[in-house]
This record gives C-alpha cells, sequence and structure tokens, in this order.
C-alpha cells in the first residue's frame, strides 16, 4: 500500500512538473508577443506583481502574471494559464476591478494560443484571440481619454472574496517534504 502511495507522490509530481513549464513558455510567449509583435516597452510591464489583499476578516496576497502601465496607470492585466482558460476569467475581471484604487480597464486570460479579452468597465467579452491583444499605440489612445473609476463598495468586497476563493484553490498538491 505504502508504494502505491509512493507512486501516486511520484505521478502528481510529474504532472506539476509539466504543468510548470508549460506555464513558463506560456509565460514566455505572451512576453515576447507584447514586446516584439504588440511594441510595449519592457519598463511597461510588471512580471508577478504581489498585492496585499485586504478583506473585512482575513488577508491573503494575490498574483498575477502580468501588468501593463502606460505613464504610471495600470492599462491591462494578464493571467498565462496551460490550460481551461475560461475557468480564470472570474479572476482576472477580479483582479482588474479590486486591485487598486480604481478599476484596471482591461483583462485577459490566455494559454498562449487562445486568449479571453474584457473590457472590465463595460463588462463584456471583447476579443477571443490573440490577435485581438492591444498594441501599445492602440493601448495609448484609450488611455488618453481614460478616467480612474473606483469600483463600488459593495461589489469590491465581492470582487475580493472572489480572489480570495481562487487563492484558497492553488494549494499544492502534494505536502511538502520538511
Amino acid at each position: 500500500m505504502e508504494n502505491r502511495e509512493e507512486m501516486i507522490r511520484e505521478r502528481i509530481k510529474e504532472q506539476d512538473f509539466i504543468e510548470a513549464m508549460q506555464l513558463e513558455g506560456v509565460r514566455q510567449s505572451i512576453w515576447e508577443k507584447l514586446i516584439g509583435e504588440k511594441g510595449f516597452d519592457p519598463k511597461d510591464i510588471e512580471i508577478d506583481p504581489e498585492f496585499n489583499l485586504g478583506l473585512s476578516n482575513c488577508e491573503a496576497r494575490v498574483k498575477i502574471d502580468f501588468i501593463v502601465n502606460l505613464s504610471s496607470v495600470s492599462f491591462m492585466v494578464i493571467r498565462c494559464i496551460p490550460t481551461a482558460i475560461e475557468s480564470w476569467e472570474r479572476y482576472v475581471i477580479s483582479f482588474s476591478r479590486a486591485i487598486k484604487d480604481y478599476q484596471i480597464p482591461y483583462a485577459v486570460v490566455t494559454d498562449g494560443e487562445n486568449a479571453r479579452i474584457f473590457d472590465v468597465l463595460a463588462g463584456s467579452l471583447i476579443g477571443e484571440s490573440l490577435k485581438s491583444l492591444f498594441s501599445r499605440a492602440e493601448a495609448e489612445k484609450i488611455m488618453n481619454n481614460f478616467k480612474k473609476v473606483p469600483c463600488p463598495g459593495k461589489r469590491l468586497e465581492k470582487e475580493k472574496r472572489i480572489m480570495y476563493a481562487f487563492e484558497g484553490i492553488k494549494c499544492p498538491s502534494v505536502k511538502e517534504e520538511q
């Protein structure tokens, strides 16, 4: 029985490793697309930014793969995930609404080939492929008329709770060895 459990633990570790490698590939391809094809400057992009998420009764650390900034204002968040991008849509939308003192206007979830791009302020899906990602020139035009809009109070708490729930399900699948 113990041998079987060890085999299962090893298999889970292998799967976790494969998923981590796939995720790094997705992240690298998105970085290259933003810099090369879409014309963003590396200085425009925060990599793995972390934030304290304060709720009424608890606190958590949350992060996202990329935040694209223009003129020190956040324009777009991007979450890279190797599979099932639809399952992370709600997280990126909540992140965009709740992480700053204003709503970040665009949220993207991608597996490196497919993408779901959301207009956070309008609450709508505006693109379903990486071709729909904004170029730096398009982003600058949009941001010329951008006004910081905070997330309404009651909604803000709900968005934070959604993020907190997603963070809770990202626990390791194998107990760490001491």
